[in-house]
Parts: C-alpha cells; sequence; structure tokens
C-alpha cells in the first residue's frame, strides 16, 4: 500500500509537543489520525528539551489562562494514571518580585479571582520556610502550593505511546513538504508520499511561519539557554524541600527548578533572547550568556556556586503580545492550528490538544477568545 493509499480523518503536522497531545486526544476518541515528525519525536531541536517544565497556576500571565491550566492539569493526572509514570512533580511554587516588578503581584491577583490557594508571605518568613533562599527584605513573596514541574520526556513518551496503542499512526523522521486543500478534504505531501483526511491540525512549533505561510502569522522565533549551576548541598535543594520559582527584577524573569534527577540547579531567564530562526540558530552555547542567570542565582542562593555543569539551547515562538494561537484557519475550512506558544506553553500541553481536537472535529466547540486568530489584523495575505 503507497502512502497515498490510505486515507484519514485527521492529519497532525507536527509531532512535537502540541502534535503529540493532540494525537493522545485523537486517539481517545478512537480517530484515524496520522501525526507527522521531521524530527525523532523527542527531539533537542525545538522548544521542549531541557527535561523539566514549570507548572503554575495562578498564573500572572492573565486569569484567562488559569482554567485551561487546571483543565491541563487533571489531564496530567489521567495520562499518569493511564501509564503508571510520573510526569507531573507538585513542589509548590514561589513567585518573587523586586520593588517595581509586578509578577508575584499579578500572580495573586488571577489567585483571587479564581480561588486558588496561595500564601502572601513576608520576606523573613519565606527565609525561614526555605531557608536556602536569600530573599531580600523589601521584595514581594508569594507561594502557590498547587504548583510544581513537568518531566518533558515522560509527558510526550506517554502521550505518543497511548496514542499507538489507540491506532494513531506517528511517522518520525519525514519532513512535510506542502499541504493542500480541496473540496474532498487535505493533502499533504512529505519526503515519503502523499496522504489525505478530512481535516488538518498543524503544531509546526517554529516552523509555523513556513508551514503557515498564507497567513503571514506574527510570529518571531527567539535564542533560549537553560543552565545548571553546581550548589554545595544539593539535599537543600530536593523536590521535597525546594519549590520551583520565579525571580522577577532588573535582573529579568528568572525561573528555576529543584535537583531531580539530574545534578544541578536548573535555572533560565524567561526574558530577552536572541531574535534567530530554526534554520539559522547556534546551537552552541556561551559561557558568558549565563551572566544575568548567574547573577540572579548568586543574589538568591548563597550556596550555589559559579560552576555551571550543564547548558542547552530551546526556541521561544513568538507572538506581539506573548499569548499563544489556537484557532481554525479562517479561509480553509478543515484546518486548524495551534502557534506562538512564546515559552509558556507546555505546562498546557494536554488541554491544548484537547482544544485543537475539538476545534478540529465539533464544529459548535468555540475558539477561546484570547487565543484567537483575529486579534490580529490583518490575518492573512491577498
Amino acid at each position: 500500500m503507497t502512502a497515498g493509499d490510505k486515507g484519514y480523518d485527521v492529519i497532525v503536522i507536527g509531532g512535537g509537543t502540541m502534535g503529540t497531545a493532540a494525537a493522545w486526544e485523537l486517539g481517545k476518541r478512537g480517530v484515524r489520525s496520522l501525526v507527522l515528525e521531521q524530527f525523532n519525536h523527542i527531539h533537542p531541536f525545538g522548544a521542549h528539551g531541557g527535561r523539566t517544565r514549570v507548572i503554575r497556576h495562578a498564573y500572572a500571565e492573565g486569569p484567562e489562562y488559569v482554567p485551561l491550566v487546571q483543565r491541563a492539569d487533571r489531564l496530567w493526572l489521567q495520562l499518569e494514571e493511564e501509564s503508571g509514570e510520573r510526569i507531573l512533580m507538585r513542589t509548590g511554587g514561589l513567585e518573587l518580585a523586586a520593588p517595581g516588578f509586578g509578577h508575584a503581584r499579578s500572580a495573586r491577583a488571577s489567585a483571587d479571582r479564581h480561588g486558588l490557594p496561595y500564601e502572601w508571605l513576608t520576606p523573613d518568613e519565606g527565609r525561614r520556610r526555605w531557608p536556602m533562599v536569600s530573599i531580600p527584605d523589601d521584595w514581594d513573596v508569594m507561594f502557590s502550593p498547587q504548583a510544581g514541574y513537568l518531566y518533558t520526556d515522560a509527558a510526550l513518551r506517554t502521550m505518543a505511546a497511548s496514542a499507538r496503542n489507540r491506532g494513531v499512526d506517528i511517522h518520525e523522521q519525514e519532513p512535510v513538504l506542502g499541504w493542500e486543500s480541496s473540496d474532498t478534504g487535505v493533502a499533504v505531501t512529505t519526503t515519503r508520499g502523499t496522504y489525505r483526511a478530512d481535516r488538518l491540525i498543524i503544531t509546526a512549533g517554529a516552523w509555523s511561519s513556513e508551514v503557515l505561510a498564507d497567513l503571514g502569522l506574527p510570529l518571531h522565533i527567539l535564542r533560549k539557554s537553560l543552565w545548571w549551576f553546581d550548589v554545595e548541598d544539593p539535599a537543600l535543594f530536593a523536590p521535597d524541600r525546594f519549590p520551583v520559582f520565579v525571580a522577577d527584577s532588573d535582573i529579568g524573569e528568572i525561573y528555576g527548578f529543584p535537583i531531580d534527577d539530574y545534578p544541578g540547579l536548573k535555572v533560565a531567564d524567561h526574558s530577552g533572547g536572541d531574535r534567530t530562526t530554526p534554520h539559522s540558530v547556534e546551537r552552541t552555547v556561551r559561557v558568558d550568556e549565563a551572566a544575568n542567570v548567574a547573577s540572579m542565582v548568586k543574589r538568591l542562593f548563597p550556596t550555589a556556586t559559579d560552576r555551571i555543569r550543564e547548558q542547552a539551547v530551546c526556541l521561544y515562538t513568538m507572538t506581539p503580545d506573548g499569548d499563544f494561537i489556537m484557532d481554525r484557519h479562517p479561509t480553509v475550512p478543515g484546518v486548524v492550528f495551534g502557534a506562538g506558544f512564546s515559552g509558556h506553553g507546555f505546562k498546557f500541553t494536554t488541554a491544548v490538544g484537547e482544544h485543537l481536537v475539538a476545534l478540529a472535529l465539533d464544529p459548535a466547540h468555540e475558539p477561546i477568545p484570547r487565543l484567537a486568530l483575529n486579534r490580529f489584523q490583518p490575518v492573512a495575505r491577498s
């Protein structure tokens, strides 16, 4: 049987983070589906490298995100129960902010709006509870007990395994050359052949502008570096003693993780980053790039050292407002896409997959207004 002989209900272009979640949802619904991924299923070339990602519920980026992350959390737990594998580690989360910086207060506003549990602490209370953290006297301090982190490889591997077990085809190392639609559905051409389906979901990550060139999406790519610092006493930073954290100040929006399955305190800067493309990105990390992160590590963690165990590069696909885009194609029926997850999308992965599949299969399902394409005008090229 050639590639073109086998029809599908849905094809997914891009088998990275969001495409894998869409595959899991399609499998649960029993939909005949094909996922096309240009690299190996788990790879270091996009946005999901680095082993772990923070999950926060009191969402400083906007209270509109809270229901989405709550749904994602329930689905992560469902995946854990189904697979028997640990995916979500709940450590609680510290939201720290220097005077004049709003991250912690914005997180509190989201928590208040949705009735989420949290503690608003004095810096002294924070230092007593977490003696490994030297919180400045004039900083805001918030603790969210529901926060934690996700194991990225385990999350993607178990979603893909579940999808495959339910009949979803996932093709690795099969780049897409193009796609087109007609009255009878969509056709996707790859380096191996052409596949046909009734509907198409596009989750192409940093390649979204190329795969959806007709839309002229307002996306740009940022190169981001991740760092793992040695500490004098790793036991102080174990998951049962040390929470995930975000520290917002003039140094940047620095975030980090407990020391878990890999030695070293993982820390990165959500702000900044050089513009690049997925084709031209420099994947070798320079030591001098760690200056901002190292400065905050030294400021907050007295027992951390300046010795770097490892570094890595990942990509942020940014929208102008930092919000996601999840919508139907405005002119091509049967095509849905998710793009521009702007460096804070992984925690939402399971809910994003569910939402994209619902957009593709259910005409009554509506886009989330804040994340809809029509906030950008014009949205298509003539």
